[in-house]
């Protein structure tokens, strides 16, 4: 079973990124999947030197900025994602 995701063209530039350092360090095919669950699991360890080289340092913002800094965030994905592109995930 698969379910499709629409994820802007920047994200899937960097999702192929990803997907090729994995194959090299696994000398694999890996797939838009593997990448997922390779983030997933970063994210669920919380592995902070992994997380930062992938998404940057969060600034020391309020609880408050932070939300309100993830609302834009939300809104302008939103707008991508509006001329996204579709990837299949299996």
């Amino acid at each position: 079973m698969s379910d499709t995701i629409r994820v802007s063209k920047e994200v899937k530039r960097e999702l192929i990124r990803i997907m090729g350092e994995l194959q090299i360090e696994r000398g694999e095919k890996v797939d838009f999947n593997d990448v997922i669950e390779f983030l997933l699991s970063l994210y669920r360890k919380k592995n902070p030197e992994i997380l930062r080289s992938l998404v940057g340092i969060v600034p020391n913002l309020s609880a408050e900025e932070l939300e309100e800094e993830r609302r834009k965030e939300i809104e302008h994905e939103k707008e991508k994602f509006d001329s996204g592109i579709l990837i299949d995930i299996f």
